[in-house]
Formats: C-alpha cells, sequence, structure tokens
C-alpha cells in the first residue's frame, strides 16, 4: 500500500474540485464516492450526494447502506472532509451538474491521482490524459470543439463568487466595493476577484482540516499586515454566513492610519470586541486575545510575510493562507558567483525572480518542517495581479519528517543561504539556521 500522507495533497486537490461541483454549484445534480474501508453498516463502503428541498429549503441528501439523511450544505461538507481525512482512504469520486460539468478522480494502486475535468453545455468534449508528474499525480487537458454558432458564448455562465452567496451589499459598501446603489465600482473590480479567490481557498482548506476544534468555540482568525483588511472582514462576514459559525478577527498592522480605519469599518458593520479586534504594531510584537486557529496575511510585503508565517508556527495556528509580495531579503543574499548559477545571477531582473522563487520554495518546506501539509498554488489569475501566488499550510498531527528537514537542508546548502524565516524560527527548531549537515 502507498503512503498515505504523501498522496494526500494530490487527493486533497482533486477532492476539492469535486467539492466545488457538489457544495458550489447551482445546478448540482449527484456524486458518488467509494472508500477502501466500509463507512457504514455491514460491508458498505460507498458514499452518494444528491440535492433535495426540504421544506422549500435546499439540503443535501447523504446515502450509504440504504440509510439517507438530509444536510445543510456546512454539514455534509464537513462529514465528507472527515471521511477523507480519516485513515479510511477514498479510492474515487465523481460529481455531475445538470448542464454536464462534471470532475472525476481515482487512486491508483501506486498512489497517483486521476483527475478528470469536463466543462458544461459543450458538445464534443473530450478528456485526454497526460502522464503521472513528478509528485506522482496525473493531470487533464480538456480539448473542446465547438460549432460557430457556440463561438462567443463560452463564457455568458455567470461567476459563482463566494461573495454572491449571501446578501453581502453592507459590506461591499463599507469596504468600498460597491456604492451606494448597490453596483461594483470599476476600480475595484481586480481586488474583487481577489479576495473571493482567497475565500475560495480559505473555504476548501478549512474543510480539508482534520477535526480539533471545539464546534462549540468561535473561530478565531489573525490578519497579519491587514491593511485595509478587505480580505479579513470578506472572511468573518462569509464564513458567518454560509457556515454559521461565529469568528473572531484580530488584525494587526504598522500603520496606525490604517488601523483606525479598519476599526470605523468595523463599526459600520456593528463588529465591536471580540467580534473585530485591530491593533497597531510589529506582527512580532502582537499578542492576539487568544491563540489563533486560523492566520491570514495578503500581500506582507518582504519579510513581513515570513513575520506572519513565524507568528502562525510559533502559536500553533492549524491553517496558514499567505500571499507573499515583494521580497527583497534573500535577493541580497545569494552569492554573484555561485557555480553554476553565475550566468542568472548576474542579470538582475532574473536574480529577482529567481529569488521570489527559492523564497516561497523555503517558506513552504519550513512549514512542512514545522508539521504543516503546504502547498503553493496560483491564487487568481495574473491579470487581477502579478503578485498571485499562494502558501496553503494546514497543520498535521504529526511534526515534519526526517525527509522535510533533509531536502530543506539540501536547498539551503545548494543556493549557500539561510532564509529569514529560518532564523525567526530558530529558537523551536535550531538546526533550521544551524551548519546543517
Amino acid at each position: 500500500m502507498f503512503d498515505q500522507e504523501q498522496f494526500r495533497p494530490q487527493m486533497h486537490a482533486a477532492l476539492g474540485e469535486v467539492s466545488a461541483i457538489v457544495f458550489d454549484t447551482p445546478d448540482f445534480r449527484e456524486a458518488s464516492f467509494r472508500f477502501r474501508d466500509p463507512i457504514g453498516p455491514g460491508d458498505n463502503r460507498a458514499l452518494a450526494i444528491r440535492p433535495v428541498t426540504v421544506a422549500g429549503e435546499p439540503k443535501w441528501q447523504l446515502s450509504r447502506a440504504g440509510l439517507a439523511e438530509n444536510k445543510g450544505r456546512g454539514a455534509a461538507k464537513k462529514e465528507l472532509w472527515e471521511l477523507a481525512n480519516s485513515s479510511n482512504i477514498l479510492l474515487e469520486a465523481h460529481a455531475t451538474a445538470a448542464d454536464g460539468a462534471a470532475r472525476h478522480f481515482r487512486v491508483t494502486k501506486k498512489g497517483h491521482v486521476l483527475l478528470q475535468r469536463l466543462r458544461g453545455n459543450v458538445q464534443g468534449a473530450r478528456l485526454d490524459a497526460q502522464c503521472p508528474d513528478d509528485a506522482g499525480s496525473c493531470h487533464s487537458s480538456l480539448v473542446t470543439r465547438h460549432s460557430p454558432a457556440e463561438a462567443g458564448n463560452g463564457h455568458d455562465r455567470r461567476k459563482d463568487y463566494p461573495l454572491a452567496r449571501f446578501d453581502s451589499a453592507q459590506l461591499l459598501l463599507a469596504l468600498g466595493f460597491a456604492g451606494p446603489d448597490g453596483a461594483l465600482k470599476p476600480s475595484m473590480h481586480a481586488k474583487y476577484r481577489q479576495v473571493n479567490e482567497f475565500l475560495r481557498h480559505l473555504d476548501a482548506a478549512l474543510d480539508e482540516l482534520p477535526p480539533g476544534k471545539d464546534p462549540a468555540r468561535p473561530l478565531s482568525v489573525v490578519d497579519c499586515g491587514c491593511g485595509k483588511a478587505y480580505l479579513s472582514f470578506a472572511a468573518k462576514a462569509y464564513l458567518e454566513a454560509t457556515r454559521g459559525v461565529a469568528v473572531e478577527l484580530a488584525g494587526v498592522d504598522r500603520k496606525k492610519d490604517v488601523v483606525a480605519s479598519c476599526r470605523r469599518t468595523a463599526e459600520v458593520l456593528g463588529w465591536g470586541e471580540p467580534g473585530a479586534t485591530f491593533a497597531a504594531c510589529d506582527i512580532a510584537d502582537f499578542k492576539p486575545p487568544r491563540a489563533p486557529d486560523v492566520v491570514l496575511s495578503l500581500h506582507a510585503c518582504d519579510t513581513a510575510t515570513d513575520d506572519a508565517i513565524a507568528f502562525a508556527v510559533e502559536r500553533g495556528a492549524r491553517l496558514v493562507l499567505s500571499a507573499p509580495c515583494c521580497q527583497h531579503e534573500l535577493q541580497k543574499s545569494l552569492p554573484a558567483n555561485l557555480r553554476p548559477h553565475r550566468a542568472v545571477l548576474r542579470n538582475g531582473i532574473l536574480r529577482e525572480r529567481l529569488a521570489d522563487i527559492l523564497t516561497d520554495a523555503f517558506r513552504a518546506q519550513i512549514l512542512r518542517v514545522m508539521g504543516y501539509r503546504a502547498s503553493v498554488v496560483e491564487f487568481v489569475d495574473p491579470e487581477a495581479t502579478a503578485r498571485n501566488v499562494l502558501i496553503r499550510a494546514a497543520r498535521v498531527t504529526r511534526p515534519g519528517t526526517g525527509t522535510a528537514l533533509a531536502d530543506y537542508e539540501d536547498l539551503r546548502e545548494a543556493w549557500g543561504v539561510t532564509p529569514y524565516l529560518a532564523t525567526r524560527l530558530a529558537a523551536l527548531r535550531p538546526e533550521l539556521a544551524g551548519p546543517g549537515r
């Protein structure tokens, strides 16, 4: 049997796409899931989900071994992801919508995740599977054939934005995204897309977390380098409206005028303490009201992103979502004559871009050493922002493995640098900033 922890990140990514059709598509039709071990009475290993309406309210019906339960969106998602995060292994999943959109994945005997995507409202679409990559997953590409009459109609379908899933008019007005007439301001379109895509990742990441939080306790969310706190205000409103959980938001930023603006926005929204609190200080000096469950960081400049990640690790946050901004610290540290990379490092623009990639690679690997399951993904299209990389990390029940530390040391020795984040966390793991092997 394959190593379950090695294949789980690819499985979670594939399940996230299946889950999006089940819970975030208005015309969802049906879904089925097959597990390695029984999940119900007898030898049953299958779970089926379909939409139903009960007393005029939309519900999700979960069926196994002939038993059916109707649940709300949040409870149904929670049950599915708890099964996926258990010791049982999800071997296959399939979900379709009424317009023909579908996602299907299966896990091979070696742990490769094979994912197929089918777009809706398109005739003659076919899926071409590609070979597994080095990460052990297999991606699929969609080749679509349009008739002349269909050309130009492929983008008419309304975009499903998280902020459109609940009454967000007051929120959008308070944040300055929309005017008094409720229309979205043209200047805020890019920021609106950023926040919505960030919310998608937050929603999916919360589903992937293993059980551990007391459901009766409010979810503690800390926004490091919050700025005007667009993201964290939207996260609080979205999670409370769609998941029915109380959220205690805390934001921290160096600029006093920005913090004062956040406090005024909280007042407009009617969020007093402890629902929303803001502090003007360095991230490293911030003392949150209580230990955070989720730490967010959207475009904190240079080493402020590292301070946000270190803050999350030091306080045992269960989830970290960080979109880095500009960085300069590692770029200055790269040796100019490092062989065999001198041809790259002598070019300023290439050196800068290489340093960006290395910095984020170090950040993700250090999180793995510290016991987090980390991935680096693109969270929004480049047209919205050039800084569209997202580091997503969930704390697992066991500490980082020896392989994680060895991979970090290989990276550090290959480039002859010690990243700032390693020195920030040296008190917890001295070997991160030590001499290495």
